[in-house]
């Protein structure tokens, strides 16, 4: 079987450690798209048509501001995870970040992709600095993450350099003054995904059909701050 998958870079170092038994192209899509969902749906539909010639189509995104719903593949199907985001899909599932959740409401998860591609809560901050100034900016920056007290790094597999994006979370924690712990990953689903098997916790969607809403199951794993 030949498969495409098209993915968010918050899963791609975790794809490449895991490898696919699929003979499989990935193209991971910029990062930063998720900051306007609808651009980020309109992508990847375009990506989709244009590899319409597969014979099957992976996505790692999931639910993340319901952007995927909407989504069609008029002829190879579509597998997706049935998760809220990448955080549960790199804990293994919704249900796991559910506990976690409840445990703590208050923490702020950190991935090594996140940390790679995506704009952490500092850099947002020292971005509002520029653009705003530095009251508006700690205004801004509360409102946004005030609710939040500890700063959680998923250990998803071996990388040579952990120490580097735990240095990287310690920063960020000690400028919000949050604590710093650590959780192991679970990619039991990201690889039943990638390897192109259809699961309870992996959604498949055949040709023709849109995603709906009823199809991605679950609700938010965070309560509002």
């Amino acid at each position: 079987m030949n498969a495409k998958l098209i993915g968010c870079p918050s899963t791609k170092k975790e794809i490449e450690y895991l490898g696919s038994s699929l003979r499989i192209d990935c193209e991971f899509l910029d990062f930063n798209l998720h900051a306007d969902p609808n651009k980020l749906r309109d992508e990847l539909q375009k990506k989709i048509h244009e590899n319409q010639h597969y014979d099957l189509i992976i996505l790692t995104y999931s639910r993340c501001s319901d952007m995927i719903v909407g989504l069609a593949s008029p002829a190879a199907p579509l597998l997706l995870p049935g998760t809220h985001d990448c955080i549960s899909l790199l804990l293994g599932s919704d249900e796991r970040r559910y506990k976690l959740a409840d445990s703590n409401p208050g923490s702020y998860y950190f991935s090594p992709g996140w940390l790679d591609y995506g704009r952490n809560p500092y850099e947002e901050y020292q971005e509002y600095v520029g653009r705003f100034g530095e009251k508006d900016a700690n205004y801004l920056i509360q409102t946004l993450y005030g609710q939040y007290n500890e700063a959680v790094f998923i250990d998803t597999c071996d990388f040579t350099n952990k120490d580097l994006y735990i240095s990287k979370v310690k920063e960020i924690a000690n400028f919000f003054g949050w604590r710093v712990s650590e959780v192991k990953g679970d990619l039991g689903l990201l690889k039943s995904l990638i390897n192109g098997l259809i699961t309870p916790a992996v959604i498949y969607v055949p040709p023709g059909k849109t995603v709906t809403l009823a199809d991605i199951p679950g609700r938010s794993p965070c309560k509002p701050g």
